[in-house]
């Protein structure tokens, strides 16, 4: 007999997590404060760095925003990873460069005209900036898991000697015997939590107590007035009628056809 437990998956960590968003974002605010880009070296150091604590607060928060909008069910949404990311940046940029121009106005004033254009210009590069090591970073979460199948769970609770090429299943009180191509065994468990883990593995109810694998049906014959199920193993096993016609669409076709 086996009686294996099914482990507790770990989370994977949110697409979108705070801290590390927060140390990303003081980490990209020390480096445009050291480097001093765009003519910013020239401000005294506490403004520059009140300066580019703002201008990236402000390019994080659109980013992230659009970044998120567009993955939202019904929003505009394309398969493709780089043309989300431009859409992002293409609607981050408006609002962002709005932003900076005030920031500018407030910390060093300068003519419009092409200063403005200039802002523009940059905005759009730090977006680039922001958003491109975003996605580079938290790409392996944008994509959903895959799917385990749940009959692994089930397949997991058998014994190794007992393989996993599953024949059938036979509800024993409160037991499943499994019948695999190498051997028997008893699980403790019930026959419909089984079948249950078992919805993705291709196979069949035939009787409230039997299961059997799509691979190892045989075909269906009448016998005594019940129709039987033949298996791989040169078993039979009852079907009853409620079953039948579902028994009888199973593939591999059966050689002899169930009156």
């Amino acid at each position: 007999m086996n009686d294996k437990k099914e482990e507790p998956q770990l989370h994977d960590r949110p697409v979108w997590h705070v801290p590390e968003q927060a140390a990303a974002y003081v980490m990209a605010t020390g480096i445009f404060t050291t480097l001093g880009p765009f003519g910013t070296f020239e401000m005294p150091f506490f403004l520059r760095a009140a300066y580019w604590a703002l201008c990236l607060a402000a390019g994080w928060v659109f980013v992230s925003a659009s970044l998120l909008l567009l993955r939202r069910p019904g929003f505009i949404h394309v398969n493709a990873p780089a043309l989300n990311f431009a859409m992002a940046i293409a609607l981050a940029a408006i609002p962002t460069a709005l932003s900076v121009m005030a920031i500018e106005a407030f910390l060093r004033p300068k003519p419009g005209g092409i200063w403005q254009l200039k802002i523009l210009l940059y905005v759009l590069l730090v977006c680039l900036i922001i958003g491109g090591a975003m996605i580079i970073y938290i790409r392996p979460r944008l994509n959903a898991p895959l799917r385990i199948p749940t009959y692994m769970t089930f397949l997991k609770r058998l014994p190794p000697q007992l393989g996993t090429e599953l024949i059938s299943l036979t509800s024993q009180d409160h037991y499943v015997e499994v019948t695999t191509e190498k051997g028997r065994e008893l699980i403790h468990m019930r026959f419909a939590d089984a079948l249950t883990e078992l919805r993705d593995y291709p196979g069949q109810q035939i009787h409230r107590s039997h299961w059997i694998a799509a691979r190892a049906f045989q075909g269906l014959t009448r016998e005594n007035g019940k129709v039987l199920a033949h298996l791989s193993d040169g078993r039979t096993l009852t079907v009853s009628r409620s079953f039948t016609a579902a028994a009888r669409d199973m593939t591999p076709p059966a050689p002899k056809s169930a009156q």
